[in-house]
């Protein structure tokens, strides 16, 4: 169980870590940075306490508790693991029966699909200290599990489409 709770947590720091690196990359042609420009936005940001814009939208994406990166990458590990059962329960069914899968079955799918990875990812914020872990990774590992990530990602992808 700890080698399936270490595996979904580096799927989701990957998620996370590529999820905020497509927001910076967002931020070269994001308009919205001319906006917070303006002298009037500018001193109403003031009188709201804020100094540097950017970097308090760059700490809500970044947060790792409540950020927006960590949710949108608990929503797509959450898609994956849904790939994942629908996959390996409609290759099943094709092996063994004849039937098709109902409304209800899909219904079943995205709870186990929620129930799996609030109990290896996001109960009590497990996420955390693996994050921490993963914040200390080389180069060539950090590149190693993107890749696998990458890999993961596709053949669930590709497992789901083969269900049908």
């Amino acid at each position: 169980m700890k080698t399936i709770e270490f595996y979904l947590n580096i799927i989701h720091f990957c998620y996370y870590k590529a999820h905020y690196k497509l927001h910076l990359l967002s931020n070269k042609i994001n308009p919205f940075r001319l906006i917070a420009e303006i002298p009037i936005v500018k001193r109403k940001h003031k009188k709201m306490g804020i100094i540097n814009f950017e970097k308090e939208i760059d700490n809500l994406f970044w947060d790792k508790t409540f950020g927006i990166s960590v949710t949108f990458s608990g929503g797509y590990l959450m898609i994956l693991m849904l790939f994942f059962v629908f996959g390996v329960f409609s290759l099943i069914r094709k092996i063994f029966t004849a039937e098709r899968l109902y409304g209800i079955h899909f219904v079943f799918f995205v709870a186990l699909s929620a129930f799996i990875c609030y109990v290896f990812v996001l109960k009590k914020n497990k996420y955390i200290p693996y994050f921490n872990k993963f914040e200390k990774w080389n180069k060539v590992e950090k590149k190693k599990y993107g890749w696998f990530t990458f890999v993961i990602t596709i053949a669930f992808f590709y497992l789901c489409i083969l269900g049908f």
